[in-house]
């Protein structure tokens, strides 16, 4: 497939496409590759920068935190060690004021003890040191003084009513925890910013004496993590595993003042975009942040845009319990490599843009000269052998045009020389083709021509034989005569139909007429036609039939038929001992034919063993026989489906010798038994094999001399169901005409007296007015003035044929109103429409049956008859005194007849009655015979009986 394709591009697109995928796939797998290593090469980077950022971080709160807890534990040794007492607070306030100075990061130090007392030295953000007290002295009210360079008070700064230290979060979070930890995170009442305590309780013989407190501003936190610089926008923040900013490193405030208080929230209300929606991702990742007690190096998107997001948990072993998270951008680091990636794409386009550039001119230079070439060559296949490549290159190309050039001038002489034995040979094929065609019209011309001569005498002895046949005046041995002269005509018909059909499928012209039938009621009639020349040659006839052969097809009946009768003829005639079987089956991938030259053995099954197939006709068939020759399948078909038939014909006869067998099938060639037999003609089994094929089959043969023939052939068929088949009508014998009709006049015309006299002999018992042609000069002058009803037409005349008298007959008005009906001895399909064009109503050829003349009148005319009774169909096997008579027998006879014997039977004339009986005897011996043993025997009545009814029908 895609060998056919590259065959159809043009050499330009195989040049320049190859060399442009050769490039671009270069550039782009460079492009790739750079790529991914530049995403590679991000990854790694964010790492360690975020581990970096993380790890700093982590070692400025260590330093951070670790220093509240070392100011407390002087403030301790300072009391273990009686410099300073809990219970005299007063002494504290320059220790603490001069303490506070010591440690940037410190927003105040302090004392509190268990009588309410309050100390504090504490440095603002601006660098004022302030004395804070509260207690028993100032009546529980805080108050914040102002100092002097040697640390006295001097004026109050801030009062803040009802403090008591004992009641403080921080005081009671040390008494609690009974070691050093650290207070809940809050907002300093002086300044912006959230105050972390670390807390150290005093005990004197285990008994609380107060607490030391020392508080951390967590805004140089926030500004340590403004100035750490985590990429192009990344930040980092700090927050509670609740949830609760502490820090961060963009300029929001941890805390929000709402009703004049402030007070925290949480991370994931931060009104900064980057912080809130990284909140809101590890609380969704994780669940609960409390769970977070490893270091994780996470990525997620905002806004479309990858963040990656590195998380620390932060312990001091003092209670504290937080998260330090880190987030930066990717863009942040793939921003040169976008660029680059950018860049790489345009180089890629560059290349492709060059590439092609180059392909083309290449293309081009390659190309030109073949596409010259291909131009020259074209025009010279149209005859212009002027037309020369011109080409001033001297490399393979420049030698290819020279070489088409000379092969151009040696093609033209050639083709000169060609033409003109080419315009030889046509005359003579023209002068061949007409000889051809005029023997071929003189073929056509002599089989129509042998056909109406050998067809038309044909017609005049069957016919007459018909006639014939249906006296019951004739002698046994004269009926045994007819049936031999009627047994002959047949057989000179079916020869000549052979040499016809022959030359149809010589011409193309064998059409296939199929047709729904009963197979099993045509395998029995073949039987029963062959079994009494099987009988009479004492040779058994075995008919055996699968039992998965459909009783009813859908083919080409007439056909199957004649392939059969052509091979069981063979069969018969040339078998002398032994017998013939008929084999059906269905054809069956694994038929196992018999080996060639197998000897047949044939028995007749007993009555004992034989097994009926199903839906037989009265017949009773073997189906599974030793000596069947394949195995059939059941394929599960049903009706209306298409499947193939296989037959076999297979006798013990003399055989066929191997050097006959492959001109078996020609026409005219007989095996040396027929040539000793000197019978028939050689065309059976060529027209049989051609509508084995026909029908969508092979024929083939098997065969040795002394051992018999097997003579197998396939068909396809349609399996229909039983309500499909055409009930067969009775053959019914017409006696009279029905009463209550008009005279029908009937014109007879051809010019062959026996066949006027056949018609007339068939018509006129029945009463019809006839009147005879012998031209269609004749037929027209007899039509015009006498008017009939049915003009029977032959269309081979001299004078004027059937043709033309039709056209002038059906030309006219009154002329539609007479039924034409042409007889013709030709059986050329062309021919019944050659004579239907000329106005003919219908088209019987001859030699034909006598109910398809009456059939034909009743549908053209309406003519109405009375049939023979089929229960007297073999009146004349019975005994003539002895048969009963009916109603038809006295309608058939003249009625001056009847009406005498009604006379004399009345008045009891024996005389008279016996002269009417001889007069009807000499029309009629059986019905005389009936009448004088009902009168013998006294059946008066019977007989007037019988007379009344005939004239009820006139």
């Amino acid at each position: 497939m895609i060998s056919k394709i590259l065959d159809k591009l043009p050499l330009r697109t195989v040049l320049i496409v190859p060399f442009v995928l050769q490039i671009v796939g270069a550039v782009g797998l460079v492009g790739y590759l750079s790529f991914k290593n530049g995403q590679k090469a991000v990854n790694n980077l964010a790492t360690q920068l975020m581990s970096e950022v993380s790890l700093r971080v982590e070692q400025n709160l260590e330093v951070y935190l670790t220093t509240p807890h070392q100011i407390n534990q002087s403030k301790l040794d300072t009391v273990k060690l009686g410099l300073l007492k809990m219970e005299n607070l007063s002494d504290w306030e320059k220790y603490l004021w001069r303490q506070v100075q010591l440690y940037p990061y410190i927003n105040f130090t302090s004392i509190g003890n268990k009588y309410g007392d309050y100390r504090t030295g504490e440095k603002l953000s601006n660098g004022s040191l302030m004395i804070n007290a509260s207690g028993k002295s100032t009546g529980f009210d805080f108050y914040s003084y102002n100092t002097n360079d040697k640390g006295d008070r001097t004026t109050v700064a801030t009062v803040v009513k009802n403090f008591d230290i004992r009641q403080h979060t921080s005081y009671q979070d040390a008494a609690n925890a009974g070691k050093p930890t650290w207070s809940s995170v809050y907002i300093s009442f002086l300044e912006p910013t959230l105050i972390l305590s670390a807390l150290q309780p005093v005990y004197e013989n285990d008994m609380l004496e107060g607490v030391l407190v020392t508080a951390l501003r967590l805004d140089h936190i926030g500004r340590f993590l403004n100035n750490l610089k985590i990429g192009k926008s990344g930040q980092a923040f700090i927050i509670e595993k609740n949830g609760t900013l502490l820090a961060t490193s963009t300029a929001e405030q941890p805390f929000r003042t709402k009703d004049n208080k402030k007070e925290l929230f949480p991370a994931e209300k931060s009104l900064d975009p980057s912080t809130q929606a990284t909140a809101k991702y590890l609380a969704a990742r994780f669940g609960k942040l409390k769970e977070i007690t490893t270091s994780h190096l996470l990525n997620f998107e905002i806004d479309g845009k990858r963040q990656f997001v590195k998380v620390l948990p932060f312990q001091d072993g003092k209670g504290l319990d937080w998260l330090i998270v880190v987030v930066v951008p990717k863009a942040d680091f793939t921003e040169e490599i976008n660029t680059n990636t950018r860049t790489t794409i345009w180089l890629c386009f560059a290349a492709l843009v060059v590439a092609v550039s180059i392909g083309i001119h290449t293309s081009r230079w390659v190309t030109n000269p073949i596409l010259r070439l291909n131009t020259a060559a074209k025009n010279i296949a149209k005859g212009e052998w002027d037309k020369t490549v011109e080409s001033q290159r001297s490399d393979e190309l420049g030698e290819l045009a020279k070489s088409f050039n000379s092969m151009a001038q040696q093609l033209q002489q050639s083709f000169e020389t060609l033409e003109q034995r080419v315009r030889e040979r046509t005359a003579e094929l023209a002068v061949a083709k007409d000889k051809a065609e005029v023997a071929n019209q003189a073929k056509s011309t002599f089989l129509a021509n042998m056909s109406h001569e050998l067809r038309s005498p044909l017609n005049a002895i069957l016919g007459f034989s018909q006639l014939m046949t249906r006296s019951q005046n004739l002698s046994p041995e004269h009926q045994e005569n007819i049936s031999i002269i009627s047994s002959s005509g047949e057989h000179l018909l079916t020869l000549i139909n052979n040499v016809l059909d022959l030359s149809k499928i010589e011409s193309g012209r064998t059409t296939l007429n199929p047709k729904k039938f009963d197979l099993y009621q045509l395998l029995n009639d073949l039987e029963d036609m062959f079994q009494i020349k099987a009988d009479d040659k004492h040779l058994q006839l075995v008919f055996e039939r699968s039992t998965d052969v459909p009783q009813y097809v859908e083919s080409d009946e007439l056909k199957l038929r004649q392939i059969l009768i052509n091979l069981l003829n063979n069969a018969l005639k040339f078998t002398n001992e032994g017998g013939v079987a008929v084999r059906v089956g269905q054809h069956s991938s694994d038929i196992n034919n018999k080996r060639k030259g197998e000897t047949l053995d044939i028995s007749i099954p007993s009555e004992n063993t034989e097994n009926p197939a199903p839906n037989s006709y009265e017949k009773n068939q073997k189906t599974n026989s030793e000596n069947a020759s394949y195995a059939t399948t059941d394929n599960g078909l049903g009706s209306t489906s298409s499947l193939f038939l296989h037959f076999e014909v297979q006798d013990s006869g003399p055989g066929i010798a191997a050097n006959e067998l492959d001109n078996l099938f020609e026409a005219f060639v007989q095996t040396q038994a027929g040539k000793d037999s000197q019978e028939g003609t050689g065309l059976g089994l060529p027209i049989s094999r051609k509508f084995v094929e026909l029908m969508g089959g092979e024929m083939s043969v098997s065969s040795a001399v002394g051992e018999g023939t097997n003579f197998k052939f396939d068909i396809q068929v349609i399996a229909v169901d039983a309500t499909d088949i055409e009930s067969q009508k009775p053959t019914r014998h017409v006696i009279a005409l029905a009463p209550n009709q008009h005279p029908y006049r009937i014109l007879i015309v051809d010019d062959k007296p026996l066949n006027r006299q056949l018609l007339i002999k068939l018509l006129n018992p029945l009463n019809f007015q006839l009147k005879e042609a012998t031209n269609g000069e004749e037929a027209i002058e007899l039509w015009d003035s006498w008017e009939p009803h049915l003009i029977w037409m032959d269309m081979r005349m001299p004078v004027m044929d059937g043709y033309e008298a039709t056209k002038h007959i059906k030309g006219t008005i009154k002329g539609q109103a007479t039924a034409v009906i042409a007889l013709t001895a030709s059986v050329l399909e062309e021919e019944r429409a050659v004579i239907l064009s000329a106005g003919c109503d219908a088209f019987m050829r001859k030699p034909f049956r006598e109910a398809d003349i009456f059939d034909a009148m009743h549908k053209h005319i309406g003519v109405r008859y009375i049939y023979e009774d089929p229960g007297q169909a073999n009146l004349s096997a019975i005994p003539e005194r002895d048969r009963e008579m009916i109603e038809a027998d006295f309608v058939k006879l003249p009625e001056s007849l009847v009406a005498d014997l009604k006379l004399a039977i009345l008045n009891v004339d024996m005389d008279l009655i016996e002269i009417s009986i001889e007069q009807i005897r000499e029309k009629d011996t059986v019905t005389a015979s009936a009448i004088a043993h009902c009168i013998e025997n006294f059946e008066y009545d019977k007989v007037l009986k019988l007379i009344s009814q005939a004239e009820s029908h006139e």
